[in-house]
């Protein structure tokens, strides 16, 4: 996968405002969606426009997402975690704990078109996407 410096300062910083209060493993569980995601049909080719594209990472791309305008304060112990990661994960180094998940949210979140699509009345999945784990509070799915 190509990408630059802004990229991984992107990348490290959409992990960071989408799954900070998970831990470690949520944390590297949320950068392994997104480069699963990168070059898959349905998806964007380049982790710039996975990062950014429409319905995705709205922390990154939607103003009124309270995380929009969000960013780590100088020291911050989960970010420092999420830079020490993320080449590994970019890099195909670090094993994907998501076991190939597209997609993730946080269990006992109903959400419409997620609830109908992706994750089930269940929320083990539907046919299209399964469920393949719960790390901390979020369920992945293919």
């Amino acid at each position: 996968m190509i990408y630059d410096q802004i990229d991984l300062d992107n990348f490290n910083l959409v992990i960071w405002r989408e799954s900070r209060g998970e831990g470690d493993e949520g944390m590297q569980a949320v950068g392994h969606v997104i480069v699963n995601r990168v070059g898959t049909p349905g998806f964007a080719h380049t982790l710039h426009d996975v990062i950014y594209g429409r319905n995705q990472f709205t922390s990154m791309s939607v103003s009124s997402d309270p995380e929009y305008n969000l960013e780590p304060k100088p020291g911050d112990p989960q970010y420092a975690y999420v830079c020490s990661v993320s080449s590994q994960i970019l890099s195909g180094i670090d094993t994907d704990v998501t076991l190939g998940a597209h997609y993730y949210d946080v269990a006992g979140t109903k959400n419409g078109w997620f609830t109908r699509v992706i994750s089930g009345p269940d929320e083990m999945g539907t046919p299209n996407h399964p469920f393949t784990v719960q790390i901390g509070h979020q369920r992945f799915y293919v």
